[in-house]
């Protein structure tokens, strides 16, 4: 009966009650962390969306519209890829997203080809 006591004694709830406490405090700034690292992560693929566009609007079409058969060489393409990790980066900053931290520097170049796909795959 004496060890009931102890765990229902003052002390011991208010030890239970802070750790039960910190948990959830825990458990929901997690939350609130992942959904600022979404949120950061939407706004770098938003970013890198409108450096695609952009590129193909200033360079791309200039040229494939200067090429005789309407089509860009491997260098220009990786030209385009530059262009549009520039311009995706300074979009970035104008927002305040760190566009290479968000999405990542090894996958950006992937994201900027799925981007590219998708808009080709849209115009078709």
């Amino acid at each position: 009966m004496s060890d009931l006591n102890q765990l229902m004694s003052e002390p011991a709830l208010t030890t239970l009650g802070t750790v039960l406490g910190g948990l959830w405090t825990f458990f929901k700034a997690s939350d609130l962390y992942q959904r600022a690292r979404d949120n950061r992560f939407t706004e770098a693929l938003n970013a890198l969306e409108a450096g695609v566009q952009q590129t193909y609007d200033v360079y791309v079409r200039a040229v494939k519209e200067a090429s005789a058969d309407g089509k860009l060489s491997s260098e220009e393409r990786r030209r385009a890829r530059e262009l549009a990790r520039d311009a995706a980066i300074a979009f970035g900053r104008t927002k305040g997203v760190d566009v290479i931290g968000s999405i990542g520097h090894d996958y950006i170049d992937v994201w900027i080809t799925k981007l590219v796909n998708q808009r080709k795959a849209s115009a078709s």
